[in-house]
């Protein structure tokens, strides 16, 4: 007899909230526990669950999912924080990001040379993207310096918003191959898309942010319905935006953007409830995607795919971060741990699923198996590994007072 996927996530959930804090001494984490679950309860060919991700349902609600997820985090992010983090996320934004995408997009074509230049541009802009609740442990633990922590999480909850429209368009681009669209019309569909996000998002956000904050100043609302407005918010720029034809994705994105730009002093638990709901879809996710790692672990058996997950997490991420720092004083470990945490994690997994859309055949296969395997490996690495840099980086030794020397700016007269 085969339960429905939503009773077994119903059963998993319940049971990891009664083990969680025993669970979390020795470093599983959210996302290892549910793709452990649903590798168990809904993989292989005959499973108990039944979880079908590539059905049309569930393909909107995981880009309602993914909306909902730049929403939230793009509501944290006010440029007041932004400016006070100082530099670091800036650079990581604005050089690290495109030197990743590129360094992402050659390390690809060197591996795979026969494949669609689209394709493996789609695959290294969704692995860009980086989830910092695979490394929750350090995010929150004051043993790390707070300027770095908070980098990593503004870079986080900035970077998946930059990434989604170049995975859109590589989609797009990629599912034209070998069609009548040229790559021109392509471009022209997607920034239609991308205009139509971007006006629906800035209207509906600001305008609904203004009266939220216009109410709550008057002390017409209160915090408990304010609290699914703002979830409401999200919903219906992704739904309106998505009848509109343009790309709700990006609109929740921008929309978030919008309301905190007219709303600065938006207190934390008004957005409790869109955290909540973004932290019970995200369960989903992670669950559906367990079911899919026996094909992932028979992917990984591909020399070339293994290597290029490796290096998607090493190389690709750790050079383009070692370069968008250079020039400011951090010491080499500081380096290594932000170059470190760059977690793949759920939003690449919804890139991947909803690229599946747009290709077919060996293009489609390629793209979720370097994308799924790559996100594999992160949720295992950088969930394993968490607590024990914690750990050493104010461990004993004189890790914490003797860091090394210090990575110094050029002197221009040189």
């Amino acid at each position: 007899m085969r339960v429905y996927g939503l009773i077994g996530l119903a059963v998993v959930l319940i049971a990891w909230a009664a083990v969680s804090a025993r669970a979390a001494r020795f470093s599983v984490t959210v996302p290892i526990a549910l793709l452990l679950a649903g590798l168990l309860l809904a993989g292989g060919d005959d499973p108990p669950v039944d979880v079908d991700v590539f059905s049309s349902a569930v393909q909107h609600l995981l880009q309602l999912t993914l909306a909902l997820i730049l929403f939230t985090d793009a509501t944290e992010i006010s440029l007041r924080r932004l400016w006070s983090a100082g530099r670091l996320p800036l650079r990581l934004l604005l050089v690290g990001f495109p030197l990743t995408v590129a360094a992402g997009l050659v390390t690809g074509m060197a591996l795979f040379p026969h494949a669609s230049v689209w394709v493996i541009a789609l695959v290294a802009a969704a692995l860009t993207a980086t989830d910092a609740s695979l490394a929750s442990v350090l995010v929150r633990d004051e043993r790390i310096p707070h300027d770095l922590r908070t980098a990593v999480t503004v870079e986080s909850g900035l970077n998946d918003g930059l990434a989604a429209p170049l995975v859109l368009f590589f989609a797009a681009a990629a599912a034209a191959v070998g069609t009548e669209r040229s790559s021109g019309l392509v471009l022209v569909h997607t920034i239609t898309e991308l205009v139509i996000a971007l006006v629906v998002g800035v209207a509906a956000g600001a305008g609904a942010g203004l009266l939220l904050r216009w109410a709550r100043r008057r002390g017409w609302s209160a915090a408990r319905s304010e609290r699914l407005a703002y979830l409401a918010i999200g919903v219906l720029v992704f739904e309106a935006t998505h009848v509109l034809h343009g790309n709700g994705i990006v609109a929740a994105f921008v929309a978030g953007l919008a309301v905190r730009a007219v709303d600065r002093d938006l207190p934390e638990r008004h957005l409790q409830t869109s955290h909540d709901v973004v932290a019970l879809l995200s369960a989903g996710v992670w669950f559906a995607f367990g079911s899919l790692i026996p094909h992932a672990l028979a992917d990984l058996a591909n020399w070339r795919v293994l290597l290029y997950a490796v290096l998607s997490l090493t190389v690709v991420r750790m050079l383009p971060v070692a370069l968008s720092l250079i020039g400011l004083r951090r010491y080499p470990r500081e380096v290594w741990l932000l170059s470190w945490l760059g977690p793949r994690g759920l939003p690449s997994v919804i890139f991947a699923l909803i690229g599946v859309q747009q290709l077919t055949g060996v293009p489609a296969q390629l793209a979720v198996s370097l994308i799924m395997s790559t996100v594999l490996l992160s949720v295992l690495a950088h969930g394993l590994s968490a607590i024990p840099i914690a750990e050493r980086w104010s461990g004993p030794g004189g890790t914490t007072s003797d860091p090394g020397p210090v990575i110094r700016a050029p002197d221009p007269t040189a």
